[in-house]
Protein backbone atom coordinates (compact mmCIF):
# COMPACT_ATOMS: atom_id res chain seq x y z
CA UNK A 1 0.00 0.00 0.00
CA UNK A 2 1.34 3.43 -0.84
CA UNK A 3 0.18 7.00 -1.11
CA UNK A 4 -1.27 8.15 -4.44
CA UNK A 5 1.61 8.32 -6.82
CA UNK A 6 2.88 11.82 -7.43
CA UNK A 7 4.04 13.08 -10.81
CA UNK A 8 7.76 13.39 -10.59
CA UNK A 9 10.41 14.28 -13.13
CA UNK A 10 12.93 11.46 -13.17
CA UNK A 11 16.44 12.49 -12.40
CA UNK A 12 18.63 11.93 -15.44
CA UNK A 13 22.16 10.83 -14.77
CA UNK A 14 24.54 11.79 -17.57
CA UNK A 15 27.91 10.25 -17.03
CA UNK A 16 31.32 11.66 -17.74
CA UNK A 17 33.72 10.03 -20.16
CA UNK A 18 36.74 10.99 -18.12
CA UNK A 19 38.29 7.72 -16.95
CA UNK A 20 37.48 7.28 -13.29
CA UNK A 21 39.95 5.35 -11.21
CA UNK A 22 37.91 2.70 -9.51
CA UNK A 23 38.44 0.58 -6.53
CA UNK A 24 35.47 -1.35 -5.30
CA UNK A 25 35.63 -3.42 -2.26
CA UNK A 26 33.88 -6.67 -2.07
CA UNK A 27 33.95 -9.66 0.00
CA UNK A 28 33.28 -12.74 -1.70
CA UNK A 29 34.83 -14.62 -4.43
CA UNK A 30 37.94 -16.33 -5.56
CA UNK A 31 39.17 -17.74 -8.84
CA UNK A 32 42.74 -18.42 -9.78
CA UNK A 33 44.16 -17.75 -13.16
CA UNK A 34 42.59 -16.24 -16.21
CA UNK A 35 42.26 -18.25 -19.37
CA UNK A 36 44.87 -16.90 -21.75
CA UNK A 37 42.28 -16.53 -24.49
CA UNK A 38 39.95 -14.44 -22.37
CA UNK A 39 40.17 -10.62 -22.50
CA UNK A 40 41.45 -8.90 -19.39
CA UNK A 41 39.85 -6.03 -17.51
CA UNK A 42 41.69 -2.76 -17.24
CA UNK A 43 43.13 -2.38 -13.74
CA UNK A 44 40.81 -0.60 -11.33
CA UNK A 45 39.04 1.51 -13.93
CA UNK A 46 35.41 2.27 -14.58
CA UNK A 47 34.48 1.09 -18.06
CA UNK A 48 31.69 3.01 -19.75
CA UNK A 49 29.52 2.44 -22.78
CA UNK A 50 28.51 5.01 -25.37
CA UNK A 51 29.50 8.61 -25.88
CA UNK A 52 30.12 10.45 -22.64
CA UNK A 53 28.96 13.97 -21.92
CA UNK A 54 30.62 16.34 -19.47
CA UNK A 55 31.26 20.02 -19.17
CA UNK A 56 34.65 21.58 -19.77
CA UNK A 57 35.77 20.81 -16.24
CA UNK A 58 34.79 17.17 -16.57
CA UNK A 59 31.90 17.47 -14.12
CA UNK A 60 28.82 15.31 -14.39
CA UNK A 61 25.84 17.04 -15.94
CA UNK A 62 22.24 16.56 -14.88
CA UNK A 63 18.85 18.09 -15.50
CA UNK A 64 16.94 20.25 -13.05
CA UNK A 65 14.63 18.31 -10.79
CA UNK A 66 11.12 19.69 -10.68
CA UNK A 67 9.28 17.33 -8.34
CA UNK A 68 8.84 18.18 -4.65
CA UNK A 69 9.06 14.66 -3.19
CA UNK A 70 10.27 11.14 -3.86
CA UNK A 71 9.90 7.81 -2.10
CA UNK A 72 12.66 5.49 -0.85
CA UNK A 73 13.11 2.53 1.50
CA UNK A 74 15.67 1.77 4.20
CA UNK A 75 16.04 -1.99 4.67
CA UNK A 76 17.45 -3.51 7.87
CA UNK A 77 18.60 -6.55 5.88
CA UNK A 78 16.67 -9.36 4.27
CA UNK A 79 15.70 -12.69 5.80
CA UNK A 80 17.43 -15.88 4.72
CA UNK A 81 16.53 -18.38 7.43
CA UNK A 82 13.83 -19.27 9.95
CA UNK A 83 13.59 -20.67 13.46
CA UNK A 84 10.84 -22.35 15.44
CA UNK A 85 10.09 -21.05 18.93
CA UNK A 86 10.67 -23.88 21.37
CA UNK A 87 9.39 -24.90 24.78
CA UNK A 88 5.82 -24.90 25.95
CA UNK A 89 5.53 -21.20 26.70
CA UNK A 90 4.84 -18.11 24.65
CA UNK A 91 7.89 -16.52 23.04
CA UNK A 92 8.31 -12.85 23.89
CA UNK A 93 10.94 -10.46 22.57
CA UNK A 94 11.90 -6.95 21.63
CA UNK A 95 14.59 -5.85 19.20
CA UNK A 96 16.21 -2.55 18.40
CA UNK A 97 17.65 -1.80 14.99
CA UNK A 98 20.01 1.12 14.30
CA UNK A 99 19.62 3.37 11.26
CA UNK A 100 20.66 6.72 9.87
CA UNK A 101 19.38 8.53 6.79
CA UNK A 102 21.32 11.05 4.73
CA UNK A 103 18.20 13.08 3.86
CA UNK A 104 15.37 14.46 5.99
CA UNK A 105 12.27 12.28 5.91
CA UNK A 106 9.16 14.37 5.28
CA UNK A 107 7.07 11.32 6.27
CA UNK A 108 7.73 7.65 6.96
CA UNK A 109 6.06 4.37 7.80
CA UNK A 110 7.34 1.00 9.03
CA UNK A 111 6.94 -2.37 7.29
CA UNK A 112 7.37 -5.75 9.02
CA UNK A 113 7.00 -9.04 7.19
CA UNK A 114 7.45 -12.62 8.41
CA UNK A 115 8.74 -14.20 5.23
CA UNK A 116 11.95 -15.69 3.89
CA UNK A 117 13.26 -13.26 1.31
CA UNK A 118 15.74 -15.57 -0.40
CA UNK A 119 13.10 -18.25 -1.06
CA UNK A 120 10.15 -15.86 -1.47
CA UNK A 121 8.10 -17.88 1.03
CA UNK A 122 5.59 -16.24 3.37
CA UNK A 123 5.35 -17.78 6.83
CA UNK A 124 1.83 -18.26 8.15
CA UNK A 125 2.52 -18.31 11.90
CA UNK A 126 0.64 -16.19 14.45
CA UNK A 127 2.72 -13.24 15.66
CA UNK A 128 1.50 -10.23 17.62
CA UNK A 129 3.36 -6.94 17.46
CA UNK A 130 3.04 -5.26 20.85
CA UNK A 131 4.45 -1.91 19.79
CA UNK A 132 6.71 -0.20 17.22
CA UNK A 133 8.83 2.77 18.31
CA UNK A 134 11.32 5.22 16.84
CA UNK A 135 13.67 7.50 18.74
CA UNK A 136 17.17 8.93 18.72
CA UNK A 137 19.98 6.47 19.41
CA UNK A 138 22.23 7.36 22.35
CA UNK A 139 25.80 7.25 21.06
CA UNK A 140 28.56 6.45 23.53
CA UNK A 141 31.23 3.87 24.19
CA UNK A 142 34.05 2.45 22.05
CA UNK A 143 32.08 2.01 18.82
CA UNK A 144 29.53 4.71 19.62
CA UNK A 145 26.45 2.51 19.60
CA UNK A 146 24.59 1.65 22.81
CA UNK A 147 21.26 0.26 21.67
CA UNK A 148 19.61 2.74 24.03
CA UNK A 149 17.21 5.58 23.32
CA UNK A 150 18.55 8.97 24.34
CA UNK A 151 15.02 10.16 25.20
CA UNK A 152 11.62 8.50 25.32
CA UNK A 153 10.81 7.05 21.89
CA UNK A 154 7.61 7.73 19.97
CA UNK A 155 5.13 4.93 19.32
CA UNK A 156 4.52 4.68 15.57
CA UNK A 157 2.54 1.43 15.73
CA UNK A 158 0.44 -0.15 18.47
CA UNK A 159 -0.66 -3.74 19.10
CA UNK A 160 -1.38 -5.55 15.83
CA UNK A 161 -1.43 -9.03 14.41
CA UNK A 162 1.35 -9.63 11.91
CA UNK A 163 -0.65 -10.73 8.88
CA UNK A 164 0.71 -13.10 6.26
CA UNK A 165 1.17 -10.19 3.86
CA UNK A 166 2.93 -8.16 6.54
CA UNK A 167 2.33 -5.17 8.80
CA UNK A 168 2.42 -1.54 7.66
CA UNK A 169 2.16 1.33 10.13
CA UNK A 170 0.40 4.58 9.39
CA UNK A 171 2.34 7.47 7.91
CA UNK A 172 4.28 9.47 10.51
CA UNK A 173 5.09 13.13 9.89
CA UNK A 174 7.84 15.23 11.52
CA UNK A 175 5.33 16.72 13.95
CA UNK A 176 4.94 13.25 15.50
CA UNK A 177 8.49 11.94 15.09
CA UNK A 178 11.27 13.73 13.27
CA UNK A 179 13.73 11.62 11.27
CA UNK A 180 16.45 14.08 10.33
CA UNK A 181 19.45 13.57 8.08
CA UNK A 182 22.75 12.43 9.61
CA UNK A 183 21.18 11.61 12.96
CA UNK A 184 21.39 8.14 14.57
CA UNK A 185 18.05 6.50 15.38
CA UNK A 186 16.69 3.21 16.65
CA UNK A 187 13.64 1.36 15.38
CA UNK A 188 12.31 -0.83 18.20
CA UNK A 189 9.75 -3.63 17.84
CA UNK A 190 8.13 -5.68 20.59
CA UNK A 191 6.37 -8.94 19.71
CA UNK A 192 5.01 -12.23 21.01
CA UNK A 193 4.44 -15.62 19.36
CA UNK A 194 3.03 -18.91 20.63
CA UNK A 195 5.30 -21.87 21.29
CA UNK A 196 6.12 -23.64 18.04
CA UNK A 197 5.67 -20.54 15.86
CA UNK A 198 8.03 -20.08 12.92
CA UNK A 199 9.90 -16.78 12.68
CA UNK A 200 12.00 -15.55 9.76
CA UNK A 201 15.52 -14.46 10.76
CA UNK A 202 17.97 -11.99 9.37
CA UNK A 203 21.76 -12.11 9.97
CA UNK A 204 21.85 -8.46 10.96
CA UNK A 205 22.71 -6.36 13.99
CA UNK A 206 20.12 -5.83 16.71
CA UNK A 207 19.78 -5.39 20.45
CA UNK A 208 17.60 -8.30 21.52
CA UNK A 209 15.68 -8.94 24.73
CA UNK A 210 13.82 -12.21 25.23
CA UNK A 211 11.83 -13.80 28.04
CA UNK A 212 8.76 -12.97 30.05
CA UNK A 213 7.97 -9.25 29.78
CA UNK A 214 10.66 -8.62 27.15
CA UNK A 215 8.20 -7.16 24.64
CA UNK A 216 7.61 -4.20 26.97
CA UNK A 217 11.32 -3.34 26.81
CA UNK A 218 10.77 -2.05 23.28
CA UNK A 219 9.87 1.39 24.62
CA UNK A 220 12.34 1.55 27.53
CA UNK A 221 14.90 4.35 27.41
CA UNK A 222 17.63 1.99 28.64
CA UNK A 223 18.11 -1.61 27.58
CA UNK A 224 18.07 -3.55 30.89
CA UNK A 225 17.64 -6.94 29.27
CA UNK A 226 18.73 -6.38 25.70
CA UNK A 227 22.03 -7.75 24.49
CA UNK A 228 23.82 -6.79 21.33
CA UNK A 229 23.34 -9.54 18.77
CA UNK A 230 25.90 -9.21 15.99
CA UNK A 231 24.16 -11.55 13.57
CA UNK A 232 20.52 -12.06 14.48
CA UNK A 233 17.29 -10.14 14.19
CA UNK A 234 13.78 -11.22 13.27
CA UNK A 235 11.58 -10.53 10.26
CA UNK A 236 12.12 -8.54 7.09
CA UNK A 237 11.87 -4.94 8.28
CA UNK A 238 12.14 -1.70 6.34
CA UNK A 239 11.21 1.96 6.62
CA UNK A 240 9.46 3.56 3.67
CA UNK A 241 10.01 7.30 3.61
CA UNK A 242 9.42 10.40 1.54
CA UNK A 243 11.99 13.10 1.01
CA UNK A 244 12.10 16.41 -0.81
CA UNK A 245 14.86 17.71 -3.04
CA UNK A 246 17.17 16.17 -5.59
CA UNK A 247 19.21 13.62 -3.64
CA UNK A 248 20.33 10.77 -5.93
CA UNK A 249 18.92 7.28 -5.30
CA UNK A 250 20.93 4.06 -5.60
CA UNK A 251 19.42 0.56 -5.68
CA UNK A 252 21.74 -2.40 -5.00
CA UNK A 253 20.77 -5.88 -6.22
CA UNK A 254 22.59 -9.11 -5.48
CA UNK A 255 24.42 -11.14 -2.86
CA UNK A 256 26.05 -10.61 0.53
CA UNK A 257 28.84 -8.35 -0.71
CA UNK A 258 26.17 -5.66 -0.83
CA UNK A 259 25.36 -6.31 2.86
CA UNK A 260 27.38 -5.67 6.02
CA UNK A 261 27.71 -9.11 7.58
CA UNK A 262 30.62 -11.54 7.78
CA UNK A 263 31.10 -15.09 8.96
CA UNK A 264 33.13 -13.68 11.87
CA UNK A 265 30.84 -11.04 13.43
CA UNK A 266 32.62 -11.06 16.79
CA UNK A 267 35.98 -10.35 15.19
CA UNK A 268 34.59 -7.86 12.68
CA UNK A 269 31.53 -6.20 14.26
CA UNK A 270 29.33 -4.00 12.12
CA UNK A 271 27.12 -1.00 12.67
CA UNK A 272 24.25 -2.80 11.02
CA UNK A 273 23.28 -1.72 7.53
CA UNK A 274 25.22 1.48 8.11
CA UNK A 275 28.40 -0.54 7.48
CA UNK A 276 27.28 -1.79 4.06
CA UNK A 277 28.82 0.07 1.15
CA UNK A 278 25.46 1.35 -0.26
CA UNK A 279 24.61 3.10 3.02
CA UNK A 280 28.16 4.42 3.35
CA UNK A 281 27.76 5.81 -0.17
CA UNK A 282 24.48 7.45 0.79
CA UNK A 283 25.90 9.07 3.95
CA UNK A 284 28.94 10.37 2.07
CA UNK A 285 26.88 11.86 -0.75
CA UNK A 286 23.74 13.10 1.07
CA UNK A 287 21.97 10.49 -0.99
CA UNK A 288 19.60 7.52 -0.69
CA UNK A 289 20.45 3.80 -0.86
CA UNK A 290 17.87 1.01 -1.20
CA UNK A 291 18.74 -2.70 -0.89
CA UNK A 292 17.48 -5.75 -2.76
CA UNK A 293 20.53 -7.77 -1.71
CA UNK A 294 20.24 -11.12 0.04
CA UNK A 295 23.14 -13.11 1.52
CA UNK A 296 23.56 -16.48 -0.15
CA UNK A 297 21.45 -15.54 -3.16
CA UNK A 298 22.01 -16.69 -6.74
CA UNK A 299 21.44 -14.56 -9.81
CA UNK A 300 18.39 -16.67 -10.57
CA UNK A 301 16.67 -15.30 -7.43
CA UNK A 302 16.14 -11.99 -9.20
CA UNK A 303 15.58 -13.35 -12.71
CA UNK A 304 12.16 -13.78 -14.27
CA UNK A 305 9.00 -12.75 -12.44
CA UNK A 306 10.38 -12.70 -8.91
CA UNK A 307 8.09 -11.17 -6.29
CA UNK A 308 11.12 -9.38 -4.86
CA UNK A 309 10.84 -6.67 -7.47
CA UNK A 310 7.51 -5.62 -5.94
CA UNK A 311 8.68 -5.45 -2.32
CA UNK A 312 9.01 -1.66 -2.36
CA UNK A 313 6.03 -0.94 -4.62
CA UNK A 314 6.19 1.08 -7.82
CA UNK A 315 7.17 4.49 -6.42
CA UNK A 316 10.90 3.72 -6.30
CA UNK A 317 12.82 5.63 -8.94
CA UNK A 318 16.57 4.91 -8.71
CA UNK A 319 19.12 6.99 -10.59
CA UNK A 320 21.79 4.28 -10.20
CA UNK A 321 21.27 0.51 -10.09
CA UNK A 322 24.13 -1.83 -9.19
CA UNK A 323 23.96 -5.53 -10.06
CA UNK A 324 26.51 -7.54 -8.06
CA UNK A 325 25.10 -11.02 -8.00
CA UNK A 326 27.27 -13.83 -9.41
CA UNK A 327 29.66 -14.92 -6.65
CA UNK A 328 27.47 -17.65 -5.16
CA UNK A 329 26.62 -18.98 -8.62
CA UNK A 330 30.32 -19.34 -9.32
CA UNK A 331 31.14 -20.93 -5.97
CA UNK A 332 28.37 -23.51 -6.41
CA UNK A 333 29.83 -24.67 -9.70
CA UNK A 334 27.17 -23.36 -12.08
CA UNK A 335 28.07 -23.21 -15.74
CA UNK A 336 29.22 -19.84 -17.03
CA UNK A 337 26.52 -19.71 -19.73
CA UNK A 338 23.76 -20.35 -17.18
CA UNK A 339 25.03 -17.58 -14.90
CA UNK A 340 25.23 -15.21 -17.86
CA UNK A 341 21.64 -15.95 -18.85
CA UNK A 342 20.23 -15.40 -15.36
CA UNK A 343 22.31 -12.31 -14.78
CA UNK A 344 21.24 -10.97 -18.16
CA UNK A 345 17.59 -11.45 -17.19
CA UNK A 346 18.22 -9.32 -14.10
CA UNK A 347 19.77 -6.51 -16.13
CA UNK A 348 16.95 -6.71 -18.66
CA UNK A 349 14.40 -6.36 -15.87
CA UNK A 350 16.28 -3.36 -14.48
CA UNK A 351 16.29 -1.70 -17.90
CA UNK A 352 12.57 -2.33 -18.29
CA UNK A 353 11.64 -0.93 -14.89
CA UNK A 354 14.07 2.01 -14.81
CA UNK A 355 15.19 2.84 -18.37
CA UNK A 356 16.86 6.10 -17.34
CA UNK A 357 18.98 4.65 -14.53
CA UNK A 358 22.73 4.19 -14.90
CA UNK A 359 23.50 0.48 -14.45
CA UNK A 360 26.72 -0.68 -12.80
CA UNK A 361 28.16 -4.16 -12.54
CA UNK A 362 31.06 -5.26 -10.32
CA UNK A 363 33.59 -7.98 -10.99
CA UNK A 364 33.70 -10.77 -8.44
CA UNK A 365 36.68 -10.70 -6.06
CA UNK A 366 38.39 -13.88 -4.86
CA UNK A 367 37.03 -16.29 -2.28
CA UNK A 368 39.69 -18.99 -2.19
CA UNK A 369 38.15 -21.06 -4.97
CA UNK A 370 40.12 -23.50 -7.05
CA UNK A 371 39.92 -25.48 -10.26
CA UNK A 372 36.85 -25.04 -12.41
CA UNK A 373 35.18 -22.53 -10.08
CA UNK A 374 38.19 -20.23 -10.08
CA UNK A 375 38.40 -20.46 -13.86
CA UNK A 376 34.74 -19.54 -14.07
CA UNK A 377 35.30 -16.52 -11.85
CA UNK A 378 38.08 -15.24 -14.08
CA UNK A 379 36.08 -15.90 -17.23
CA UNK A 380 33.09 -14.14 -15.68
CA UNK A 381 35.13 -11.05 -14.87
CA UNK A 382 36.54 -11.01 -18.40
CA UNK A 383 33.04 -11.29 -19.86
CA UNK A 384 31.86 -8.30 -17.83
CA UNK A 385 34.56 -6.19 -19.47
CA UNK A 386 32.56 -6.42 -22.72
CA UNK A 387 29.69 -4.49 -21.07
CA UNK A 388 27.10 -7.20 -21.81
CA UNK A 389 23.38 -6.49 -21.96
CA UNK A 390 24.02 -2.80 -22.37
CA UNK A 391 25.27 -2.08 -18.85
CA UNK A 392 26.84 1.34 -18.50
CA UNK A 393 29.85 0.69 -16.29
CA UNK A 394 31.91 -2.05 -14.71
CA UNK A 395 33.84 -1.55 -11.50
CA UNK A 396 36.80 -3.91 -11.19
CA UNK A 397 36.33 -4.93 -7.56
CA UNK A 398 38.51 -7.98 -8.15
CA UNK A 399 41.53 -5.85 -8.98
CA UNK A 400 40.93 -3.62 -5.99
CA UNK A 401 40.41 -6.34 -3.38
CA UNK A 402 42.62 -9.22 -4.36
CA UNK A 403 46.03 -9.86 -2.88
CA UNK A 404 48.62 -9.08 -5.59
CA UNK A 405 50.78 -11.95 -4.33
CA UNK A 406 47.88 -14.41 -4.08
CA UNK A 407 45.24 -13.30 -6.60
CA UNK A 408 42.81 -16.00 -5.46
CA UNK A 409 42.74 -14.42 -1.97
CA UNK A 410 41.47 -11.11 -0.60
CA UNK A 411 43.91 -8.48 0.60
CA UNK A 412 44.68 -8.94 4.27
CA UNK A 413 43.67 -5.37 5.17
CA UNK A 414 40.09 -5.88 3.93
CA UNK A 415 39.63 -9.62 4.49
CA UNK A 416 36.98 -10.41 7.10
CA UNK A 417 36.52 -14.15 6.59
CA UNK A 418 37.97 -15.13 3.21
CA UNK A 419 34.74 -14.16 1.41
CA UNK A 420 33.37 -10.98 2.92
CA UNK A 421 35.19 -7.74 3.58
CA UNK A 422 35.56 -5.39 6.49
CA UNK A 423 34.03 -1.96 7.03
CA UNK A 424 37.14 -0.53 5.37
CA UNK A 425 36.43 -2.64 2.34
CA UNK A 426 32.88 -1.34 2.18
CA UNK A 427 34.14 2.24 2.36
CA UNK A 428 36.51 1.60 -0.53
CA UNK A 429 33.64 0.35 -2.65
CA UNK A 430 31.40 3.25 -1.73
CA UNK A 431 34.07 5.72 -2.79
CA UNK A 432 34.08 4.40 -6.34
CA UNK A 433 30.47 5.15 -7.25
CA UNK A 434 30.14 8.79 -8.35
CA UNK A 435 26.93 10.52 -7.29
CA UNK A 436 25.15 12.54 -9.95
CA UNK A 437 25.39 16.29 -9.54
CA UNK A 438 21.98 17.95 -9.88
CA UNK A 439 21.45 21.58 -10.78
CA UNK A 440 19.91 23.60 -7.96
Amino acid sequence: MSRPRRDRTRLLLIVTSVAAVVSLVVAAFALGSLNAAAPTIAPARVQEAGAARADAAGRVEAKQVGAPARVADYSFGHTLNRVETGGGAEFEASMRLPFELAVDATAFRVHVRNWQFNTEQSIDSPVTLTGVYVGEHRIDGPDGQTGEFGTAPVEVGGTANLAREGFVSGWIDPGTQLVAAHTPYLLSIGFTAPAGATLATNPGLSWLATGVGASTDAAAIGTPRAERSADLSYFDVWIEYEFAGDAPVLLSIGHSLNAPGTLSPAEHPTRGEQTAWPQQWAISNDAVAVSLAAPGSLSSLFAGGSELWQQYGDDLEPDIVTVWAASNDIARGRQLADIQNDWGAVVTRVRTLWPDATVYAMTEPPRALSGAEESTRLAWNAWLSTLPYGIDRVVDADFLLRDPQQPDRLRSDVDADGIHFTARGHSLIAAQIPAPRHAR
